[in-house]
């Protein structure tokens, strides 16, 4: 049996060849910019949350819902550990980046790259432990999130939260879980079933034409590496070092640690060019901070 190490090199070398894919198509022009649009619509509308409601397809034990209520708890606190540090860590920066270097902290990458990653690594019980993990990020997104970019209110966080796609399947997923995960009709179960298996080559496509998109990437640009060095490093090793102080399952541990190592959130880079941020410099976070986390989501691996 692979240890979790070697599970994630075999997973991380597969994605790259996605990741490059992507990169490559792009700039032959075969995924154009709108045609990443709507890849990336697809992705959030369809392909995840089907790959959502698969994950839910397990036995629903005590131990599985004690693992949930806990990951829900653990992802809330972490959120707000993201938003201290973000508070704090990034000193005498122009206010145009430290929009993006704040979001970028807070909303990491997960929900495209975390769901397949750790579901290699952990299997089923590892993508329903981040689909719910997912639910705080998801809300400090469109609340504490956009608002370092602009205003928002309560009432469109809500409206938001409740008809995201990925949300509305974690519910599908828990009242069938809840349910006794009832014999769906083969038409429909292989229905969900094929456009989950598209999650993993997809995401990383979407991923790779992302990073063929960054433009202006500034390598001596110090404040670029010290936040992925802080996003990618320092944070998930903080993590990791809280919760050895704790009981907590190993998995949850785990997948916690990976989560928390994952890097700048593409959102970076789209809400910095919408709302006149340093749309250049989020380009760069996005980049760099998602190459060298094929590097770094490994060696994390080793710790757990």
């Amino acid at each position: 049996m692979n240890s979790p190490f070697q599970t994630m090199v075999g997973l991380q070398l597969q994605l790259f060849i996605f990741v490059l894919s992507g990169f490559v198509l792009t700039k032959l022009g075969t995924i154009s910019p709108s045609g990443r649009k709507s890849l990336s619509d697809l992705l959030i509308n369809f392909i995840l949350p089907c790959n959502i409601i698969c994950s839910f397809q397990i036995q629903m034990t005590r131990e599985i819902v004690s693992s949930c209520a806990t990951m829900l708890l653990l992802a809330g606190l972490t959120q707000l550990l993201y938003l201290l540090v973000s508070k704090f860590i990034f000193p005498d920066v122009p206010k145009e980046r430290l929009a993006c270097l704040r979001y970028a902290t807070v909303c990491s990458n997960a929900g495209f790259l975390g769901l397949p990653i750790i579901g290699g690594v952990f299997g089923a019980v590892g993508t329903l432990l981040t689909s719910v993990a997912l639910i705080p990020q998801r809300i400090v997104m469109w609340s504490a999130g956009i608002s370092l970019f602009t205003h928002t209110d309560g009432k469109s966080v809500f409206k938001k939260l409740v008809t995201h796609p990925c949300i509305v399947a974690v519910a599908i997923g828990f009242v069938l879980m809840a349910a006794g995960n009832p014999a769906l009709p083969s038409f429909l179960q292989k229905s969900l079933s094929g456009a989950s298996a598209c999650t993993t080559c997809m995401s990383m496509l979407v991923i790779g034409s992302i990073l063929a998109g960054a433009e202006h990437i500034d390598l001596k640009d110090g404040t670029m590496w010290w936040y992925t060095l802080v996003r990618l490093v320092l944070i998930p090793l903080l993590v990791l070092f809280l919760l050895s102080l704790t009981p907590v399952d190993k998995t949850i541990r785990g997948v916690m640690v990976l989560i928390s190592g994952m890097p700048a959130g593409s959102t970076t880079a789209i809400l910095a060019a919408r709302y006149d941020g340093d749309a250049p410099f989020a380009s760069c976070l996005v980049f760099i901070s998602t190459l060298f986390s094929l590097i770094t989501l490994p060696l994390l691996c080793l710790l757990l």
